[in-house]
C-alpha cells in the first residue's frame, strides 16, 4: 500500500498591480504540487489597498486557483517564507494530503460582538467536519486586529495629552468600538470563545494588521473581502499537531502595581495611586515629553506583561487618552512586571523554540510573530529566516508578522498576547521504539 504524500508550497509575489500579484501568488505556490490544493493560506501586506484593491488582489488568485479551495487569510504586517523577508508583496501556503479533512468558518462583526462571531465560526467548522475519523485537529485562526479610533476634530491619534479631549475620546470609545468598529480587537475574548468551541483542537492565529499603524486590516475568506471578522481553517488529520511559543523577554525586577482600571480591564488609570501616565512615567524614569506618537514603538524592547497560571502575558501600550494607558488585552492580574528584550534575545527566541521539534520527521511549520519583533528585529529578520531555513531545510514554512498572536492546547493553555514568536508543525506519526 502507498503511503499517501503530505505536499505543501509556498508561493509569493512581490508585483506592484493587485490583480497581477493574486495571480502569481497562487500560481508560484500551487505549481509546486502533484494535486489540487485541499486549502490555501492567503496574507497580503496593506499596499494593495492603493494598487488596485484587495478584491481584485482576490480575483487574481480564483483566476489561478481551482474553484471551491478552502481558502482564508489577511492583512499582514510581513512575512518571512523560504524565499526571503518581506514588509511588501503577498505569499501564500498551499496544502494537499489524503488524509486530512477541512473546513473553513467565518464570524461577523468581531469587535461588536466577539463571542457570537467565534460561535458561529466554529458552528461552520463543526458542521462539515463532524463526520472526520481523524483524531488530530488543528485550527488556524486570523481576526481583525485593533484599529485606532477617528476622534473629531483631531483624527487618529495613540497620544492625546489634552484632558477635556481625552475625556470625551474616552467616552467615545465604547461608542466606535460597537457601531463604529474601530477600537481593540477584542481577540482574547474571540480565542476564549474557540477554546471553549473545540476544546480538543490545537490553535494558533493571530490578529490581521496594516503596516503597524493600525488603520485598517482585511481578512479574506473564499472569494470575498472583509474587515472586523474573524476567518478561520479547520484541519482535522492522522499528522501530529505541535505547538509552541517563546519570547526573548526578560524580567528586569521593575514591578508596577495598578490601583485602578476600567474598561473590561483594558483602561489603566492609575498606577501605585498615582495617575496612570504619571505612576507610569516614574517607574520607567522616563520624561514627560518622551509619549508621542512614537511611544508604541519606543516601547518595543520595555513591553509590561502578567503572569497566570505559569504563562506569561506581555502587553503593549496602545494609546495614552490624557492621564490614562490603553492596553490591547485585558489585563488579568494587578501587578505588572516590565519587561526587557535586545535583537539578540530575541534571535535566541526562535533557537529556543526550534529546539521543541528537533526531534519530530517536520512535514510543514506554520509560523506567528509579533509585528513589533519585525519593527524590533530590523535587518535581523534576515537572520531569523537564516535560522528557520537551516532549521527546516526541504520543509515548507510560512512566518507571518501579526498585531496579536493567539495559541492554545489542552497541553499548554491558552493566550493572546504580544511580543511572542509560536510556531506550529505538523509531523509524520514515528513508530514507537
Amino acid at each position: 500500500m502507498i503511503e499517501p504524500k503530505f505536499e505543501a508550497a509556498v508561493g509569493m509575489s512581490r508585483k506592484w498591480d493587485a490583480r497581477e500579484a493574486g495571480r502569481e501568488v497562487a500560481h508560484s505556490a500551487i505549481e509546486k504540487l502533484s494535486h489540487p490544493p485541499d486549502f490555501f493560506l492567503l496574507f497580503s501586506t496593506i499596499h494593495y489597498d492603493k494598487y488596485g484593491g484587495f478584491q481584485e488582489f482576490l480575483n487574481g488568485v480564483w483566476e489561478v486557483l481551482p474553484k471551491g479551495t478552502p481558502l482564508v487569510g489577511g492583512t499582514v504586517a510581513g512575512f518571512i517564507n523560504p524565499q526571503g523577508s518581506f514588509t511588501r508583496g503577498a505569499t501564500a501556503l498551499a496544502v494537499s494530503y489524503d488524509d486530512m479533512d477541512v473546513a473553513i468558518g467565518i464570524g461577523f462583526k468581531t469587535k461588536k460582538n466577539p463571542q457570537k462571531a467565534a460561535k458561529d465560526c466554529c458552528k461552520m467548522i463543526k458542521k462539515e467536519l463532524k463526520n472526520s475519523l481523524y483524531k488530530n485537529n488543528l485550527l488556524f485562526e486570523f481576526i481583525s486586529g485593533g484599529k485606532i479610533p477617528q476622534f473629531p476634530g483631531i483624527g487618529r491619534r495613540r497620544v492625546i495629552k489634552s484632558g477635556l479631549v481625552s475625556k470625551m475620546a474616552t467616552k467615545l470609545s465604547n461608542f466606535s468600538l460597537k457601531v463604529l468598529q474601530y477600537g481593540v480587537g477584542r481577540e482574547e475574548e474571540i480565542l476564549d470563545s474557540l477554546s471553549h468551541e473545540l476544546p480538543d483542537y490545537t490553535i494558533i492565529g493571530g490578529s490581521s494588521i496594516d503596516n503597524n499603524n493600525m488603520k485598517e486590516n482585511f481578512q479574506f475568506f473564499g472569494e470575498k473581502l472583509y474587515t472586523n471578522s474573524i476567518v478561520a481553517l479547520g484541519v482535522k488529520t492522522n499528522q501530529n499537531v505541535d505547538i509552541n511559543t517563546t519570547y526573548g523577554l526578560k524580567e528586569t525586577g521593575i514591578k508596577i502595581k495598578i490601583t485602578k482600571k476600567s474598561g473590561h480591564d483594558r483602561v489603566i488609570h492609575e498606577i501605585d495611586g498615582y495617575p496612570a501616565l504619571e505612576g507610569f512615567l516614574k517607574k520607567m524614569s522616563w520624561p514627560y515629553d518622551f509619549i508621542d506618537e512614537r511611544l508604541y514603538r519606543k516601547t518595543f524592547f520595555t513591553p509590561f506583561g502578567f503572569w497566570k497560571e505559569d504563562l506569561l502575558f506581555p502587553n503593549v501600550i496602545g494609546l495614552i487618552l490624557g492621564k490614562d494607558i490603553n492596553v490591547g488585552y485585558k489585563i488579568e492580574e494587578n501587578e505588572l512586571h516590565l519587561l526587557s528584550a535586545s535583537g539578540k534575545s530575541l534571535i535566541n527566541a526562535v533557537d529556543e523554540n526550534l529546539q521543541e521539534f528537533k526531534d519530530n520527521e517536520n512535514q510543514l511549520g506554520i509560523i506567528i510573530a509579533c509585528a513589533a519583533q519585525l519593527e524590533a528585529l530590523g535587518a535581523n529578520i534576515f537572520t531569523v529566516r537564516e535560522k528557520l531555513i537551516n532549521f527546516f531545510d526541504e520543509v515548507p514554512f510560512l512566518l507571518v508578522y501579526v498585531g496579536g498572536e493567539d495559541t492554545y492546547s489542552a497541553k499548554k493553555g491558552k493566550r493572546h498576547i504580544n511580543e511572542s514568536f509560536n510556531v506550529l508543525t505538523l509531523s509524520k506519526n514515528l513508530p514507537a521504539n
